[in-house]
C-alpha cells in the first residue's frame, strides 16, 4: 500500500512539474522583457534595447525579409545590447549611433604634408569606387593622414574585406587595425 501511495505521489509530482515547465516556458516567451525590466526594491534596473523581431522569433512568428535585404550581421557587446553593424532584414524601429571597440582596414597612412593629405583622399575615392558598401574615414591623426575602411566588430570580418582589397592589387599595404568604430543600437 505504501509503495502504491508513493508511486501516486511521484506520478502527480512529475505531471505537475511537466505542466509547470510548459506554462513557465510559454510565460517566459511572452513576457521576458517585462519581467526583466520590472523594478524590484533593493535591486538594480535592467533596460533592454532589442529588435521587435527577437520577440517574434521566440514566439515562432519571424517576419519575412524585405526585398533588398542583406545578410544579417548583428553582434552583442559587453553590455548585452544588440549592436547591428550592417543593414539587415530584421531591423525595425529607430537606431542610435554608438562608439565601440572594433576593427577597420587601414589602406593609407602618410605624413603630415599636403601631398599626404591628397594621397589619403585619393585612396578614399578608390575605395568608394571599388567597395561602395563600406564606410570610409579619412582624417588627420597627429602626426599623419590616415584612411580607414569599414566598421567591423570582429577581426575576422575585417580580414575578409582586407583579402578582397588586396586581391584587386590596388591596396598592397592595407592592414587591419583595432580602433573605435561606429555601430547602431536598434530600439
Amino acid at each position: 500500500m505504501k509503495n502504491r501511495m508513493l508511486m501516486l505521489v511521484l506520478l502527480c509530482t512529475a505531471q505537475l512539474s511537466i505542466f509547470n515547465f510548459q506554462f513557465s516556458t510559454l510565460y517566459a516567451q511572452e513576457t521576458y522583457v517585462e519581467r526583466l525590466q520590472m523594478h524590484a526594491e533593493g535591486q538594480g534596473t535592467v533596460r533592454l534595447h532589442h529588435d521587435a523581431d527577437i520577440v517574434a522569433l521566440l514566439l515562432g512568428k519571424l517576419r519575412a525579409p524585405r526585398a533588398n535585404a542583406t545578410t544579417p550581421t548583428t553582434r552583442t557587446h559587453s553590455d548585452s545590447v544588440a549592436v547591428a553593424l550592417h543593414t539587415d532584414s530584421l531591423q525595425l524601429g529607430h537606431a542610435r549611433k554608438v562608439r565601440t571597440t572594433g576593427y577597420r582596414v587601414q589602406v593609407y597612412a602618410g605624413g603630415n604634408s599636403r601631398e599626404a593629405q591628397r594621397r589619403a583622399y585619393q585612396m578614399e575615392a578608390q575605395v568608394k569606387s571599388l567597395f561602395p558598401g563600406h564606410s570610409v574615414y579619412t582624417r588627420f591623426v597627429a602626426p599623419r593622414w590616415i584612411c580607414h575602411v569599414g566598421d567591423f566588430r570582429t577581426r575576422e570580418e575585417a580580414l575578409e574585406l582586407l583579402r578582397s582589397m588586396r586581391s584587386t592589387g590596388r591596396f598592397p599595404e592595407a592592414i587591419t587595425v583595432k580602433c573605435k568604430i561606429n555601430a547602431h543600437i536598434y530600439e
